[in-house]
C-alpha cells in the first residue's frame, strides 16, 4: 500500500492531539511533519503540546515546526473551549526533551511540498495562518499540493452549523474566526480544497463515539487508544452544554483526519463561499454561501465541502488508525 504523505497543520488541544496519534498510527498515512498554529492556543503552546504527545507515543523522529503566535492582522482571541489545565485534557505529561525545529512552519510547508510535488496533502484542523503565509511567500506551491483538507466553516447543511457555532459570534466557526484573512487567502487561492464544517464535524447525530466503538478502542489496548478514551471522557465530562445537555463526546477534529484517510466516508458538494473579513461583530469569519439562483455573484470562489459523513465508517476508521504501530512506547 502506498502511504499518503501529509503535513498536519494543527493547534493541539485535545482533539488535535488525538488526530496526531491517528496520523502516526494509520498504515495509510506518512506524517512528514507537524506545523503548529495559533488557534486553541498560541503556536508556541501548540508546538509544546505536540512535542509532549510525540514523546508519550515514542515518535520523537517526527519534526514539529512552530508558526506565528498571532493571526495575520488581528489580535489573538482566547479559545472559550476547555482543553484542561495543561491543554491536553489534564494529562500533565513531563516537559519534552525534544524541541521544535528552527524553521518557521510556513517555510517548512513550502520546503516539503516542493520536495514531493503533487504528493503532499495538507490536513489542517486549525486556523490557516501558516498556510496563508506559505501561499503568500511562494504561490507556486499551490498547484503542487495534492489536496488541502480543512476543518472550517459553518455552511448550513444542518442546523448544527449554527446551533453549535464555535466562533465568538453567532455565525462563525472558530478556525475561520481566529484568522479570517488567512482563511480568505487559502479559500480563494484555487488550491484543491475540501472542507468539513460544523454542519458535519459538530453534528451529534453523526459523530458521537458510540458504545460499540468505545469497546473496540478498549480492545486495542495500546497507549494511543488509552489516551483517546481518556480524552473522550474528558470532553464528555467538561464541555456539555448545560441548558440542553447536548454535546459531542468525540474529538471533532478527528472527522477531518478520518476523511483524509478515507475520503469515501464523506459526501461533498461544490458551493461558492466567501469569508467575511469585515469587523462586523455579528458576522466576522462567517463562511457566506452564495446560493442564489438569480443575480448570483459568479466571482465568489468555489470550494468542495462535506454535506454528511458515514457515521459507522468514521468510527471504524477512528478505531483502526489508533491501533498503531507507533514507536517504542507501544
Amino acid at each position: 500500500m502506498e502511504k499518503k504523505k501529509l503535513i498536519y497543520d494543527c493547534d493541539p488541544g485535545t482533539d488535535d492531539s488525538v488526530s496526531i496519534l491517528m496520523a502516526i498510527g494509520s498504515p495509510e498515512a506518512e506524517l512528514l511533519a507537524i506545523t503548529c498554529e495559533s488557534g486553541n492556543f498560541r503556536a508556541s503552546e501548540s508546538a509544546d503540546h505536540a512535542l509532549r504527545v510525540l514523546e508519550y507515543i515514542g515518535r520523537t523522529d517526527i519534526p514539529v515546526y512552530k508558526g506565528t503566535d498571532h493571526p495575520l492582522v488581528r489580535k489573538y482571541p482566547k479559545d472559550p473551549y476547555c482543553h484542561g489545565a495543561d491543554g491536553l485534557g489534564n494529562h500533565f505529561f513531563p516537559d519534552p526533551a525534544i524541541s521544535v525545529q528552527d524553521k518557521h512552519a510556513a517555510l517548512a510547508i513550502i520546503e516539503l511540498v516542493r520536495k514531493y510535488p503533487g504528493e503532499v496533502s495538507l490536513v489542517c484542523s486549525a486556523p490557516l495562518t501558516n498556510v496563508a503565509l506559505a501561499f503568500l511567500i511562494d504561490p507556486g506551491i499551490i498547484p503542487l499540493i495534492r489536496k488541502l483538507y480543512h476543518l472550517g466553516g459553518s455552511y448550513g447543511f444542518s442546523k448544527y452549523a449554527f446551533t453549535n457555532a464555535t466562533g465568538d459570534n453567532p455565525m462563525s466557526e472558530w478556525n475561520i474566526f481566529v484568522d479570517p484573512e488567512a482563511a480568505d487567502i487559502v479559500y480563494s487561492s484555487g488550491v484543491d480544497l475540501v472542507t468539513i464544517g460544523l454542519d458535519v464535524a459538530f453534528n451529534p447525530e453523526l459523530v458521537n463515539i458510540e458504545p460499540w466503538a468505545l469497546k473496540e478502542l478498549e480492545k486495542n489496548g495500546n497507549p494511543a487508544s488509552k489516551y483517546a478514551l481518556e480524552i473522550i471522557d474528558y470532553i464528555d465530562g467538561n464541555n456539555t452544554i448545560s441548558d440542553i445537555g447536548l454535546f459531542i463526546n468525540g474529538p471533532i477534529d478527528t472527522t477531518l483526519m478520518c476523511a483524509f484517510l478515507d475520503p469515501s466516508m464523506i459526501k461533498t458538494e461544490k458551493i461558492r463561499v466567501k469569508i467575511d473579513t469585515s469587523d462586523n461583530a455579528l458576522t466576522t469569519g462567517m463562511t457566506i454561501w452564495e446560493r442564489r439562483d438569480h443575480f448570483a455573484w459568479k466571482d465568489i470562489p468555489e470550494i468542495e465541502t462535506a454535506v454528511t459523513i458515514d457515521s459507522a465508517a468514521y468510527q471504524r476508521k477512528f478505531i483502526d488508525a489508533l491501533r498503531g504501530p507507533y514507536g517504542n512506547n507501544t
